[in-house]
């Protein structure tokens, strides 16, 4: 039995695009029955958009006007037709267009016109995780009503160094997203 019937999955230019083939296969085993995936450009450039539609078992789509058999306006359909919409990894840049609603391609179009959770999973170095300016974002998209899971600390790829701002792992996001779809009623948490 799935938490989620139908999960929408935003991939962004953030190094942790690496991880995402072994995140969409737990996601598809333990959590969503299907996934479909938008990739930003830089996404593209760090994972082809086959490698993921192979994980996902769904076609991958990367631009506005992009079609398949059962999609033919993506920013609306996709999201209108899932239950959840995972933006992992959320990079500085997504999250600043979310928080202020410019829609400049595909991904940043899909959020401002989904209408279930949004939920966003950011990925950036620490020096940019703890800017002013991305917690004012951060901050502001919750406001709006969407959620963010934090990042943890982990090591930076360029140094190997310990940081602040790398994605958690994935059955971390899950056990969250199992709480955003389904919280705990009142009456059990006083239990």
């Amino acid at each position: 039995m799935f938490v989620c019937n139908k999960l929408l999955l935003g991939l962004t230019g953030s190094i942790s695009t690496l991880m995402m083939p072994y995140n969409i296969f737990f996601l598809r085993q333990k959590f969503a029955q299907e996934v479909n995936v938008i990739m930003t450009y830089t996404a593209q450039q760090l994972i082809t958009p086959y490698a993921i539609e192979l994980c996902s078992g769904a076609p991958v789509f990367t631009r506005h006007t992009q079609i398949s058999d059962s999609i033919n306006v993506p920013h609306i359909e996709l999201p209108a037709d899932s239950d959840l919409f995972l933006i992992m990894p959320a990079t500085a840049n997504v999250l600043a267009k979310a928080a202020h609603g410019i829609c400049d391609d595909l991904l940043s179009t899909a959020i401002v016109s989904c209408k279930t959770a949004v939920v966003f999973v950011p990925s950036m170095n620490e020096a940019m995780w703890t800017s002013r300016i991305v917690q004012q974002n951060v901050n502001h998209l919750k406001s709006l009503g969407h959620y963010v899971i934090e990042p943890m600390q982990g090591y930076e790829i360029a140094n190997m160094q310990p940081i602040y701002g790398v994605m958690p792992p994935i059955e971390t996001v899950v056990f969250k997203l199992n709480e955003i779809l389904h919280p705990p009623s009142a009456s059990s948490a006083s239990l």
